[in-house]
């Protein structure tokens, strides 16, 4: 009837839209104003309680009274009326109380894991175009959680699973509550970026780590398919770290132990990996990579064929094998003297000249500190068959041809200097398998000691690797990589300062800044930029302006 004489929207409908705000203002403002603390697994609560409520409580109260207003607007209202009716519903119960329903338990919400009430949430904060304020809440969220992680050196340990545990666990969020919204799922990248890059190094580190443990021979407790799942979401983490040239350096080194060690899940395993990081950053990012892979095949060609005419001098075969590496691709190492023993010595003649026959003008430099060897070592009890590295290998065998030896006749014997001989000798008379005996008895070495061959040494299996004393060589070897790299950094800093400058002849410090850093493929603070500037201009590059300091010039 009011909508046959025209009354219906001139006078209903707005007397009907001020009584449902003053309804829904009152109702608001009581149930917000008792809003509690998110507890999880919470049931729930009358729509007409006067108690307490938590904030998915409240969530679920508005959903109900939206569909209550439907269906009423559905059955007793002209059907243009249902949207302005639930806009100033909606403006009441959410719109109006946004930050307080956030700041009162989204952060508890989404450690809870409460997904249905996260989507309704979303769902409701969407209806009122208040996605910014959720976006806001996100990121701080992100960031914070993140920041606990990475900032915090005693969960190192376990800092890569934590951190792909926290993503799972935020891609659920964002499939299943937020509907996987474009600006949230950019919020959620932005906030990972920013805490894992927060600590500088460590990041890099770990994950070059974390990848190293993963692939490993002895990780026997996962399959292929899942170690390359496991990839895949570690790349993924690998994707935010900005620090690439120093896990480039970790994860090389790390590489080289396991291919000379033969310490890998599988070949195609190692091939899939790089060729991950390839499609991420590029071919000139693993061409070094790339190229310890291809030194690998064709070292196992060579050994194959080296064998073979061992195999035929049967007088001298003592299963002499030997990688090829191409100096430029793998990890720079330290040469060490060692004297070797002649039948070594004379296996190693055998394979220069063979090698010489196939590449002409190539040189060969040794390096004995990455090799390994497999001895047969008769024991009172039986023989053994003992895994050593050169080094100890090479110690062991003087004891064939003597019943004692002195420390210094060790060291005269093997040319070898202190630290090495005294970590070598710790390793096999005072480690766990003593194949050694020395006096006087203890677990250090020292310059006086004399040393015998154990040979009532006993253990219950038949092959036995004796690891190497490590000596704190970890943390030497993270120094030396970070070093290396912050050398590498420098020499990429001048050059591009010099390469803008030529093109640009001049350019002010704040121009040259952000061009700077844009170009950067790492980090980099004002103050190591000003210091390159200085040296650069110290060495004639570029010059400052006379009139304006702030002004530098190119000098050709």
């Amino acid at each position: 009837m009011f909508v046959d004489l025209g009354l219906y929207s001139q006078f209903f409908m707005p007397s009907l839209i001020d009584a449902t705000r003053d309804y829904y203002v009152k109702e608001s403002r009581r149930l917000v104003g008792s809003l509690v603390a998110t507890q999880p697994a919470e049931g729930p609560r009358p729509t007409n309680s006067a108690s307490a409520m938590s904030v998915p409580q409240y969530l679920a109260h508005v959903k109900l009274r939206i569909d209550e207003e439907t269906q009423c607007a559905a059955l007793y209202l002209s059907p243009g009326s249902k949207a302005p009716l639930l806009s100033t519903i909606l403006a009441e119960l959410v719109e109006k109380h946004t930050e307080r329903l956030l700041t009162t338990s989204f952060d508890a919400m989404v450690d809870a894991h409460m997904l249905a009430d996260l989507a309704n949430l979303y769902s409701l904060l969407s209806s009122v175009n208040q996605l910014d304020a959720l976006k806001r809440y996100w990121a701080v969220y992100v960031k914070k959680v993140g920041l606990r992680l990475v900032q915090a050196p005693e969960l190192d340990v376990g800092l890569v699973s934590d951190m792909l545990a926290m993503k799972q666990r935020l891609d659920d969020v964002m499939k299943s509550a937020f509907q996987s919204n474009s600006m949230l799922a950019h919020a959620l990248r932005d906030s990972f970026e920013d805490f894992i890059n927060s600590r500088r190094s460590k990041p890099a580190q770990v994950t070059a780590k974390f990848i190293d443990q993963s692939i490993r021979s002895g990780n026997r407790s996962t399959a292929d398919e899942d170690i390359d799942s496991l990839l895949n979401r570690v790349v993924v983490i690998f994707r935010f770290i900005h620090d690439k040239d120093l896990f480039e350096a970790y994860y090389k080194r790390d590489l080289a132990k396991r291919l000379l060690y033969n310490k890998s899940v599988s070949a195609d395993t190692e091939r899939s990996m790089v060729q991950k990081l390839r499609m991420e950053c590029g071919p000139g990012f693993t061409k070094r990579l790339e190229g310890m892979l291809r030194d690998m095949d064709f070292t196992s060609d060579l050994d194959g064929k080296f064998t073979n005419l061992q195999e035929a001098q049967e007088a001298n075969n003592i299963g002499f094998h030997v990688s090829i590496l191409t100096q430029a691709f793998w990890p720079t190492y330290e040469p060490m003297p060692l004297t070797i023993p002649r039948n070594v010595e004379l296996a190693q003649e055998q394979f220069v000249q063979f090698y010489s026959e196939k590449h002409n003008g190539r040189k060969l430099y040794w390096q004995p500190n990455l090799g390994t060897c497999l001895l047969k070592v008769s024991f009172d009890e039986g023989p053994k068959e003992l895994s050593l590295t050169i080094v100890q290998g090479t110690v062991l065998l003087l004891f064939s041809e003597h019943d004692e030896l002195s420390y210094q006749q060790i060291q005269e014997n093997t040319g070898l200097e202190d630290v090495e001989l005294m970590r070598t000798l710790q390793s096999l008379a005072c480690g766990k398998y003593r194949v050694l005996a020395k006096e006087p008895k203890g677990r250090d070495v020292a310059g006086t000691d004399v040393f015998t061959f154990n040979a009532a040494f006993t253990s219950p299996q038949a092959r036995i690797k004796i690891g190497q004393i490590l000596l704190k060589e970890a943390e030497k070897e993270s120094k030396e990589v970070e070093e290396h790299i912050q050398l590498d950094r420098m020499y990429q800093v001048d050059a591009a300062i010099v390469r803008i400058l030529k093109a640009r002849k001049r350019l002010d410090h704040t121009a040259l800044m952000t061009e700077l850093l844009s170009r950067l493929k790492f980090n980099s603070t004002s103050a190591e930029v000003k210091e390159r500037i200085e040296t650069l201009i110290e060495r004639d590059y570029i010059k400052r302006d006379d009139a304006d300091p702030s002004l530098y010039h190119y000098l050709a």
